[in-house]
């Protein structure tokens, strides 16, 4: 006898006095027709899933447009009804200006910064017969009737420069010579006149003052520590000689 007829009689041996109850059977009965109608109804919905998703893109082609709408069967170089064309702008009319360059409604143009010359040099409004041009900032009088000879030289080093400038005209002439350097004691190192000078003062400093060959008359001072000024003038200005120093701040 084979290994399979030896476990069947076993089996058979075990079982035979063992009797099954009729509930027990009906029980099983039940839960095999259950199973089986979740099966079926699980089947139902996963095949209804399945047609829906079929389905819509068939529902997407229903939802173009309407028969004889003309957006279909318009050619594509047409314009729609719904958007008018952009009309252009009439023959010599100017077009919209851009959004850069328009100025606001109500909305005042600011006046235009005026920069200095950049030379230190400040406008004088000039009267009948006034000074014409500019004079430097660290001038505040000239005579009427005079004008720049040209723009201010500077000439020297580190050591000593000095800034000289000068006007003429019907008033006689006048020159201006701002000296700056460590080496400066007094007045008496700015003086170019023969002879033993005046003494004076401008803007309470002590000063020099002399006539020279050419009949224009100096003055010298220092007006500060290291900072000499000697104004020249001749003609009519010299009388005003005075004034013009005390003219000058640098």
């Amino acid at each position: 006898m084979d290994l399979e007829s030896e476990l069947r009689k076993a089996m058979a041996e075990q079982v035979a006095g063992a009797t099954a109850s009729q509930s027990l059977v009906t029980d099983v009965k039940r839960r095999h027709r259950r199973r089986k109608a979740r099966l079926h109804a699980a089947a139902g919905v996963a095949a209804a899933s399945v047609a829906a998703l079929a389905l819509v893109p068939t529902y997407q082609s229903f939802r173009a447009t309407p028969a004889g709408d003309t957006e279909t069967t318009r050619p594509s170089n047409t314009v729609s009804p719904l958007r008018l064309p952009e009309r252009p702008p009439a023959s010599g009319l100017p077009g919209s200006p851009s959004p850069k360059g328009r100025t606001e409604a109500g909305a005042s143009r600011k006046p235009e910064a005026r920069g200095s010359s950049g030379d230190g040099r400040t406008p004088v409004r000039p009267g009948p017969g006034g000074v014409a041009g500019a004079l430097p900032e660290w001038i505040t009088y000239l005579p009427e009737g005079l004008a720049a000879v040209g723009p201010c030289e500077v000439t020297g080093d580190a050591d000593r420069r000095t800034t000289t400038c000068a006007w003429r005209g019907d008033g006689g002439w006048v020159e201006v010579a701002l000296v700056k350097g460590g080496g400066l004691t007094g007045p008496q190192d700015l003086m170019r006149v023969p002879g033993i000078p005046g003494r004076t003062s401008v803007h309470g400093m002590p000063a020099l003052t002399g006539d020279r060959p050419d009949s224009s008359r100096q003055i010298s001072w220092l007006a500060r520590r290291g900072v000499g000024v000697t104004v020249t003038a001749s003609g009519a200005a010299k009388d005003r000689l005075m004034r013009i120093a005390e003219g000058v701040r640098p």
